[in-house]
């Protein structure tokens, strides 16, 4: 027989010990945020400052450090503000106000844990602080990846050069009635609407629904909402925004089209249908456009690609998304110019020599070109109005969005205190209303033509 080896495992045999949740983030496709709690290759201190050092924050460094506490400051308000909002008996503790990153992610490790000589309820309460910072550093790490988003100094001109394009397109009648001009014809519009700036707080919410969990993977920053009279005419629409070089179809994003307005195959046959009954004389010219504007058939079946399971399905559109190409002057390579100037007036011989030599423009590129993505929706007004009534609305669209965060960020904490992830009715978790009033939909503002041509030209769209 042999002997019981009691003890820790020897290092040779430790090695065959993984940490398979770890490892799954990364070569399985699991978010990191969907880990139990965090896992550090240590427990101490400088093993929890390597790794923030790691991810991108040295606390040695003061702006790092500044940096680290204001989305600490913000993730705070994000699980207090939106996730435990409305949760009845949920409330973050005290102590996470003032506690040090590095000791939250110490707690996050499970570091300090009780052992088995405490009492149930330390042990209870060090579990249920544990998953507050869990919850705390789930949120901090989509904030990290989202703040950039909102430093980039160009999202203003960007916007306005995209959505240019669109109004330059949408022109207004005498009467006042709007319609989408292309060379062929003019398409009337019930409605046109322009997506606002996602706040912070609605950007980590969405972020907090995707497998990634990363700010470049949100492809609607930028948006437009075209509704129209029905259907037949979302076709039209779409044709005119192609004909006019509004939108370029060469930079459409496949993976990002979905169609669950008009069956375009039934449609295609419709038409030949409409055209041969013309041909034979059974309908006038007239009736042939009554007839093929008539046609409401929806696609069927599940062809099209969910990616975003938390929309109605009575949410029936066009959407896409396109890709614009946006070039800038680069500001460096301007100012290096500016500082060469400066410097021939200022300086002679070897000095401006070695001047010029540190002010060279080699290498520099003197124009930044990137494509930047944008959403473009479609709908007839019937659907539109649908979309704003019932499970479509808006709040309970956002309510779906807060339960899922809830239990993708903190599920620990709702499972020791015994709490459902759904709030009660009269509250729903909802974020606070954004700076500008929103479309019945909720998700688009409106904006008359004339309010986008002044914001465009006074560059102040977000």
């Amino acid at each position: 027989m042999i002997a019981r080896r009691p003890g820790p495992l020897p290092p040779l045999l430790q090695r065959f010990v993984f940490s398979w949740e770890t490892m799954h983030t990364i070569i399985s496709g699991r978010s990191a945020i969907d880990l139990s709690h965090l896992r550090m290759a240590g427990t101490g201190r400088q093993d929890a400052h390597d790794f923030l050092q790691r991810y991108g924050y040295d606390l040695d460094v003061a702006s790092h450090q500044a940096d680290v506490e204001g989305i600490r400051v913000e993730a705070l308000g994000f699980v207090r503000g939106v996730l435990a909002h409305g949760l009845d008996g949920v409330h973050v503790p005290e102590l996470f106000d003032t506690m040090p990153i590095l000791d939250l992610l110490l707690l996050a490790a499970g570091q300090g844990r009780p052992g088995d000589t405490e009492t149930v309820e330390s042990r209870r309460e060090f579990d249920l602080n544990m998953a507050w910072a869990c919850a705390i550093l789930r949120v901090m790490h989509t904030i990290a990846h989202a703040v950039n988003y909102f430093q980039d100094n160009y999202y203003r001109e960007i916007r306005a050069r995209i959505l240019d394009r669109f109004v330059q397109q949408v022109r207004t009648a005498e009467d006042g009635s709007q319609y989408l001009h292309a060379k062929s014809f003019d398409v009337p519009l019930r409605r046109f609407e322009v997506k606002e700036t996602k706040p912070l707080r609605s950007v980590v919410l969405k972020l907090l629904q995707k497998q990634e969990n990363v700010a470049y993977d949100l492809f609607d920053h930028i948006g437009v909402r075209i509704i129209v009279d029905k259907p037949v005419d979302a076709l039209f629409a779409v044709r005119a925004l192609r004909e006019e070089h509004t939108i370029m179809y060469p930079n459409i994003k496949p993976t990002r089209s979905r169609n669950t307005l008009l069956d375009l195959g039934a449609y295609d046959a419709h038409v030949r249908d409409c055209l041969l009954r013309y041909q034979s004389g059974e309908l006038s010219e007239l009736q042939t456009v009554e007839a093929v504007h008539s046609f409401v058939q929806q696609p069927s079946g599940t062809a099209q690609v969910e990616w975003n399971p938390y929309s109605s399905d009575k949410y029936n559109s066009i959407q896409f998304t396109c890709r614009q190409m946006i070039r800038f002057e680069n500001p460096l390579f301007q100012r290096m110019n500016d500082a060469q100037v400066v410097a021939r007036k200022h300086l002679q011989g070897d000095a401006l020599a070695e001047m010029l030599a540190t002010l060279s423009t080699a290498g520099i590129d003197p124009e930044i070109q990137f494509f930047f993505p944008y959403e473009v929706q479609v709908m007839d007004i019937t659907s539109y109005e649908a979309a704003t009534s019932g499970r479509a609305a808006y709040a309970e669209y956002k309510s779906r969005q807060v339960v899922s965060a809830r239990q993708r960020v903190m599920p620990k904490v709702l499972e020791l205190l015994n709490v459902p992830a759904i709030a009660p009715a009269n509250n729903g978790g909802r974020t606070p209303s954004a700076r500008r009033p929103f479309a019945p939909t909720g998700i688009l503002p409106m904006a008359t033509v004339e309010e986008l041509q002044s914001l465009i030209a006074s560059r102040e769209l977000s």
